[in-house]
C-alpha cells in the first residue's frame, strides 16, 4: 500500500514511543474507566483526544484516539488496564489466536469512516469504468504513481470486462511531483477511460511513474474536479491507497484499506452491493 507519511498517526506513535516503560498516570480517579482513559491522555502528553472508548477483553478498556488540533492523522486504538497500571498500542490476541484489535478497528474506526466516506464519495470527480448497472460496485481512491494502485487496477480487468464489476475511481495526487499532474490529465481527458488505461498500462514498475504525461497548465474546471477529489482524501485522512469505498450486500458501508490480495480480492468483490 503506498503510505501516505503525513497522514500516519505519527505523533501519537512517537509520544507513546518515549513512554516504553508506559508508567501508570499520577492522577488519582474514582473509577476504573477514569484511571485508564487519564492513564492514555497522560501517555500522549496532551496531544491526542479520546473519540470513543469500549470495553475490550478481561480487565482491558479500549480508546479510540486521534490527534489533537490542527495535527493530521488517523485514529487508532489504544488498550488500557482500567486500574491504569499499564497500556499499550497493537495486536490483541485473543486464547485461541483471534486478532481482537483487528476486530475493534474494523468496528470503531474503519465502520464510521466507512459510512461517511461513502455518503460524501458521490460528490467527487469520480470515473466510471465498467457498466453502470454492474452487480458489484466500488470507489477506488488512487493515485497515478502507486504501484499498487496500479496492481489493482489489472487484477480488477477480467472482472470489469466481464460486467461483474464497475469502479468509480477517485483520482488524487500526493506520491510523487508528478501526481497531480497525472490526475488532472485524466480528469482533463475527453476519454478518461483511455487516459487511465494508458496510464496503467504504459505504467514503469521500477520507478513507480504512471504512463500518462502530467497535465501542465491544467483549466480551472480540471482543478475544480481535481480539489474536490483532493479535499475528500484530505477531510478522510487515508492511511494509504488505494482505498475501496463499498456498500455491502446487506447495505453496509464498507472500506478497505490497500490491495486485496488473492482470494481476498475475489471475496471482497463478491462481497460489494450496487451504489
Amino acid at each position: 500500500m503506498a503510505i501516505k507519511r503525513y497522514l500516519l498517526p505519527v505523533a501519537i506513535a512517537s509520544v507513546l514511543a518515549t513512554n516504553v516503560s508506559f508508567a501508570s498516570s499520577t492522577k488519582q480517579s474514582t473509577t476504573s474507566n477514569d484511571k485508564a482513559s487519564d492513564l492514555v491522555m497522560t501517555l500522549t502528553k496532551g496531544q491526542a483526544t479520546i473519540v470513543q472508548s469500549f470495553p475490550s477483553l478481561g480487565n482491558l478498556e479500549g480508546f479510540v484516539v486521534k490527534p489533537a488540533g490542527a495535527q493530521q492523522g488517523q485514529p487508532t486504538i489504544i488498550y488500557a488496564d482500567k486500574d491504569g497500571q499499564y497500556a499499550f498500542v497493537g495486536a490483541l490476541l485473543t486464547p485461541n489466536g483471534d486478532n481482537q484489535s483487528s476486530k475493534d478497528n474494523q468496528q470503531y474506526i474503519v465502520s464510521t469512516i466507512a459510512q461517511k466516506a461513502l455518503s460524501e464519495a458521490k460528490n467527487t470527480a469520480w470515473i466510471l469504468d465498467g457498466k453502470p448497472d454492474a452487480k458489484h460496485m466500488t470507489y477506488a481512491v488512487a493515485d497515478p504513481n502507486c504501484i499498487y494502485c496500479n496492481k489493482l487496477y489489472q487484477v480488477t480487468r477480467p472482472y470489469v470486462q466481464s460486467g461483474d464489476l464497475a469502479i468509480r475511481w477517485i483520482w488524487v495526487g500526493f506520491l510523487k511531483d508528478t501526481s497531480p499532474g497525472l490526475a488532472q490529465a485524466i480528469l482533463a481527458s475527453n476519454d478518461p477511460i483511455q487516459a487511465m488505461a494508458q496510464d496503467e498500462n504504459g505504467f514503469n514498475a521500477s520507478t513507480e511513474q504512471g504512463g500518462l504525461t502530467p497535465l501542465a497548465n491544467p483549466p480551472k474546471d480540471v482543478m475544480d474536479k481535481y480539489k474536490k477529489n483532493m479535499d475528500f482524501l484530505g477531510e478522510f485522512q487515508f492511511p494509504g491507497t488505494p482505498v475501496l469505498i463499498y456498500q455491502d450486500q446487506n447495505g453496509k458501508p464498507q472500506a478497505a484499506f490497500g490491495l486485496p490480495v488473492g482470494d481476498q480480492l475475489t471475496k471482497t468483490i463478491e462481497s460489494m452491493g450496487t451504489l
